[in-house]
């Protein structure tokens, strides 16, 4: 399937993966790559060699990362993106100066107006159903068309995306091209802890709520998670952004269980490649 968004970073289907910091893994990146998507990796984490396809790096500019570090990722990834600050023409100069593709995923049309002013090739509008932080105060189906109206970019879409017929759905509406997170979480490929895929597993829509408890080491950052991990957290008095990996073997429970509201559209633990043919096959 051929779009603007496909053609520009060079994949072959609408999907990005969601850089999921702590468990995503370049194995979970190159995956979603060669099987025709964007693969994406957080920051600190080597991106794998683009000989999988298209891949990314994703940056969490409220931390202000150092110009060269993003350089650096620019010259190794097609595309480098940002998120959680008010763009900075600084970052989006630095990427393009190193040759890759510049996005900002974005919370409202204000921010995305003002990604595209510096220069961003395409803008992801992540909607509360999101999991993981949450940017904004606005559901993707109200955010989703005001953007649209915004800005000349492509727009991607984010936020509760779980199902073949809802990625159909937002394609149809204009949207460019959808990011997942949370179906990837349930892969062998990412490095969730078992105890958080079982949960996942178990979990419906109704089992994800937006707070400000896990801010530890990220103050005044609304995020979405299980709500069963939220209650142990506050017995426990748990505080930190880190969700449960593979290499935790206690207080697992209480850590940050990060999930968007399609989590009830997560029945099985399936490959990544299956993730994203299963995404696309009503295209």
């Amino acid at each position: 399937m051929r779009a603007p968004f496909t053609d520009l970073v060079g994949c072959t289907l609408p999907i990005q993966l969601a850089a999921m910091g702590g468990v995503g893994t370049p194995e979970l990146a190159a995956a979603v790559a060669k099987a025709g998507g964007l693969g994406m990796v957080p920051v600190l984490v080597e991106p794998p060699d683009t000989s999988a396809g298209a891949v990314g790096q994703n940056f969490l500019a409220v931390f202000e990362p150092e110009l060269e570090m993003v350089s650096e990722a620019a010259r190794k990834a097609r595309v480098v993106e940002f998120f959680y600050a008010w763009p900075d023409r600084i970052y989006v100069d630095a990427v393009k100066a190193a040759g890759a593709i510049a996005a900002w995923q974005v919370g409202s049309v204000e921010e995305a107006r003002a990604a595209e002013d510096c220069g961003c090739d395409f803008v992801i509008a992540q909607g509360t159903e999101a999991g993981g932080h949450v940017r904004g105060t606005t559901s993707l189906d109200a955010l989703l068309p005001a953007v649209l109206d915004a800005v000349s970019v492509p727009v991607l879409a984010a936020g509760g995306i779980a199902t073949a017929s809802r990625v159909a759905e937002l394609i149809q509406r204009g949207a460019a091209g959808v990011r997942v997170g949370t179906l990837f979480l349930a892969t062998p490929e990412c490095d969730a802890h078992p105890s958080y895929v079982k949960r996942l597993l178990e979990a419906t829509a109704d089992d994800t709520v937006i707070t400000t408890h896990y801010d530890e080491s990220w103050p005044d950052a609304p995020h979405r998670v299980l709500r069963s991990s939220l209650e142990a957290a506050e017995k426990s008095g748990w505080r930190m952004t880190t969700p449960p990996t593979r290499l935790f073997d206690e207080g697992v429970d209480a850590m940050a269980m990060y999930a968007g509201t399609g989590v009830g559209s997560v029945v099985e633990v399936k490959a990544a490649s299956e993730v994203v043919a299963d995404l696309c096959s009503e295209l």
